[in-house]
């Protein structure tokens, strides 16, 4: 049975045109020789843990808000994230415009922290942790940072 190749399912890959599905299994395969889904388990294992030895003390922190804003409350903590400073004309436009940028990011990256002075906004949204955007040496880095971080956080370091 023989595929029907049309410009939509095909892709210049850098050198010569390819079908997309056969890129993406080789970029699926590198990926997963880049590393484990051992590794990548375990961090979202220690997460879980972690976050649920959180004191109730912590209840009210952004991190807080569930296990996936604790990990990537760390990724940013750590600074395995973009962040983006924005300066408002005076703070009543940082107060009108500011929580749609909040939101926007929010939406773009499941979280965002926000802080602002005067009439500057800062905005860190966490780098992506899965496979493709993430190679084994930058997320072994990150894992070993976040847990540290959260670790610390709760004082079992």
């Amino acid at each position: 049975m023989s595929r029907s190749m049309t410009p939509a399912t095909m892709t210049l890959d850098g050198v010569e045109w390819v079908e997309k599905w056969a890129l993406d299994q080789a970029n699926i395969a590198l990926a997963e020789k880049q590393r484990t889904g051992q590794a990548h388990r375990h961090q979202f294992a220690a997460i879980h843990d972690l976050y649920d030895s959180l004191p109730i003390r912590h209840a009210n922190a952004p991190y807080a808000a569930s296990k996936e804003a604790f990990r990537k409350h760390g990724l940013v903590a750590t600074g395995h994230c973009d962040t983006f400073c924005h300066t408002f004309e005076n703070r009543a436009d940082m107060m009108a415009i500011g929580p749609i940028l909040k939101k926007n990011a929010e939406k773009a990256h499941g979280y965002v922290l926000c802080h602002h002075n005067g009439n500057v906004m800062t905005l860190s949204t966490p780098h992506s942790q899965t496979y493709k955007a993430m190679g084994k040496e930058a997320f072994q880095k990150s894992k070993a940072d976040v847990l540290a971080w959260a670790e610390t956080l709760l004082g079992v370091k």
